[in-house]
């Protein structure tokens, strides 16, 4: 056998042999796919929705599985499939040991639709409607939408609106150039005065008045006349206003004018409107105008002039100082300060600047009087004063009734009248240190309508216990002066007392601060106060007590204190809220009972000296011992129950309280 047929046959039985490979390969493939069908459960796979699974094609993207047709077979545990389908997105989806033998649906979602637009327009002002919503303001339009029919709006402020029809496939590409044409519109100009040359974007558009069509857009409009300033303007043709009216009212040219101004810092006016800045100022040229200057103090200066455009005027003020006559006179004669500083006495004539002057006039003892005058060249102005003490003043000022910061309320008392205080031998109950006075009241002062409060009180002292309304006892007489220095503080006055480690060191006798009342005015104020004559009882000179007049030892008493008033019930076997019982003839309130006072004055049993009549007493000793007057809620003797009744104490009580008063004006 030669070469070639050895290498022939060699070639044949190769061939064979590959075939027999195939062949095997094949019968191993259909075995292992039978395997597989046999050994495992088929897998049913739906995919969703209907129009996909037409257009699908399934494969095994994991695992070792079989797909014949809708059906997997799978000897993995968790195999996956990978699903496509025209138009829609591609998915991978693992199987679970829970989906075998069972239907597995895939969902494909379709592909949107993408769409590219532009327009002609240059800038970004463009809006992109679809289907009535803006979805974007730009100059070009991307977007993805899903397949369907979609209406396309374009707008834009300059241009007339476009619309298209959309009907765009799934995972569709959409490109399109859409042209827009410029809207047309009107400008309408006028001028004053008419005759002016109109530019358009720099481009003669002729004289005012005139009409000129324009299309969308901005503008620059220029325009410009003889001896007038030129306006410039920028308009907008838009489809929202495509029509603009222009009525330009036109200035003339400006001229100027440099200034010089004495004195510095007054009021310049421009034609009646003031000019801040001074130095040098502009106006309309061609016209007549007026120029004041003015300061207080000086003669005012105007001056009128007329300058063509781009001239500057020179212009020099010198103001001259004005000067007035001032004449003061005053009753009394009195002391006079010209801003402060003392020149003479009344009457005096002065000349002065007429700028604003402050004059006071002052005298000791009198109220001062202050008036601020603007002289002047054209008149002399005159002062004329009568000047009040400074009692009267305050007198005249100072209210019939006030509440003081702690809350009690005072009453005023203007007493000019002459009255007895004590009591004679021959009087009932009259005890002998009760000496008979002769006192003039003048000083006005004020006294407290009700005792003072543990409410009050406890302002003072946080300590204090009782009742609000109830009058504060156990108080010692420097405690009760201490409250009436801490009041005045509080006021702003000047303390009566001056009080040191709890003693009394002295009493300021300029003070109206507040204090207690002195024992002359507690007498006076309990008996003659309100009343025609003195009366020797607070409720007048009857033995038998008015119904519901004071708080005293009445029935309720009895067994509980040594004396009391037989037949008369007030209602309180103690103290009673203050103002619980009838006011008294004096306005006031518990005089005649409910608990005792301190008063101002130390406790004498020293003679007084007789047939003096004493001027509105203010005791000034220091004495340890203090008067206290009125009946309390323990007294039932006639004793006591007289206002002429007096006892000198040192420590305090729990039917002891305490009134205030205050002068309106210190000093004598």
């Amino acid at each position: 056998m030669n070469p070639f047929n050895q290498q022939l046959l060699a070639a044949k039985k190769k061939q064979r042999l590959l075939y027999m490979g195939v062949f095997a390969a094949f019968l191993i493939g259909i075995f292992i796919v039978l395997t597989i069908i046999l050994v495992s459960q088929g897998t049913r796979i739906e995919i969703q929705p209907d129009n996909a699974a037409a257009l699908s094609s399934v494969r095994l993207h994991k695992g070792f599985a079989v797909i014949t047709g809708e059906t997997l077979y799978s000897i993995s545990k968790h195999p996956a499939i990978a699903v496509s389908a025209e138009g829609f997105r591609s998915k991978i989806q693992v199987l679970n040991n829970n989906d075998f033998g069972k239907v597995m649906s895939v969902v494909l979602e379709p592909l949107p639709a993408t769409i590219e637009l532009s327009t002609n327009i240059d800038d970004d002002k463009t809006s992109w409607l679809i289907n009535g919503e803006v979805l974007a303001i730009a100059k070009t339009f991307e977007y993805e939408l899903a397949a369907g029919n979609y209406e396309l709006i374009v707008t834009h402020p300059h241009f007339n609106n476009a619309s298209l029809t959309l009907s765009l496939a799934r995972g569709e590409f959409f490109k399109k150039a859409i042209q827009v044409s410029p809207i047309d519109g009107m400008l309408t100009i006028k001028t004053t005065p008419t005759g002016a040359k109109i530019l358009v974007d720099s481009v003669d558009a002729g004289s005012s008045p005139l009409g000129l069509p324009l299309q969308g857009g901005h503008h620059n409009v220029t325009v410009t006349f003889d001896n007038y300033a030129t306006i410039n303007d920028t308009i907008e043709i838009r489809q929202t206003n495509p029509n603009i009216n222009r009525d330009y009212r036109l200035e003339l040219k400006k001229a100027s004018a440099s200034l010089s101004l004495a004195p510095k810092n007054g009021k310049l006016l421009l034609d009646g409107i003031v000019v801040n800045k001074t130095s040098k100022i502009s106006f309309k040229a061609g016209i007549q105008h007026q120029l004041t200057y003015s300061k207080q103090g000086y003669f005012t200066k105007s001056k009128t002039f007329n300058i063509a455009a781009n001239e500057t005027l020179q212009l020099a003020f010198n103001l001259k100082k004005e000067m007035g006559i001032i004449e003061i006179e005053s009753s009394p004669t009195s002391e006079v300060e010209l801003n402060g500083k003392p020149i003479g006495s009344t009457p005096l004539q002065l000349s002065l600047n007429a700028i604003e002057q402050k004059i006071t006039l002052h005298k000791k003892g009198f109220r001062s009087v202050t008036k601020v005058v603007i002289p002047s060249a054209a008149n002399t102005k005159k002062i004329s004063v009568s000047l009040i003490s400074k009692k009267k003043a305050a007198l005249k000022e100072a209210p019939n009734r006030y509440t003081h910061k702690a809350g009690g309320e005072l009453k005023l008392f203007r007493p000019n009248d002459i009255f007895t205080m004590g009591a004679k031998r021959s009087e009932i109950g009259q005890r002998a240190n009760e000496f008979i006075k002769e006192i003039r009241l003048s000083k006005p002062f004020y006294a407290g309508v009700y005792e003072v409060t543990n409410k009050e009180y406890r302002q003072y002292n946080k300590n204090t216990q009782g009742d609000a309304n109830k009058p504060v006892t156990s108080v010692s007489w420097i405690e009760a002066a201490e409250f009436c220095n801490w009041l005045s503080r509080l006021e702003g006055l000047a303390p009566v007392y001056r009080i040191n480690n709890k003693q009394l060191q002295g009493i300021n006798t300029n003070s109206n601060g507040y204090r207690l009342l002195t024992e002359a005015e507690w007498e006076w104020l309990a008996r003659k106060a309100g009343k025609s004559t003195q009366t020797l009882f607070v409720w007048g000179n009857e033995y038998v007590i008015p119904k519901n007049t004071i708080n005293i030892a009445d029935e309720s008493a009895k067994g509980q204190v040594k004396t009391f008033v037989s037949k008369y019930n007030d209602g309180y076997s103690k103290v009673a809220p203050v103002g619980s019982f009838t006011q008294e003839k004096s306005t006031l309130y518990d005089q005649g009972g409910n608990v005792s006072e301190w008063t101002h004055d130390s406790y004498s049993i020293v003679l007084p000296e007789s047939g003096k009549v004493f001027q509105d007493p203010f005791d000034l000793t220091k004495g340890s011992s203090h008067v206290i007057k009125g009946a309390n809620w323990r007294s039932g003797s006639i004793t006591e129950l007289r206002p002429s009744f007096r006892e000198g104490l040192i420590d305090s009580r729990d039917d002891l309280g305490f009134r205030i008063g205050r002068y309106v004006y210190g000093g004598n």
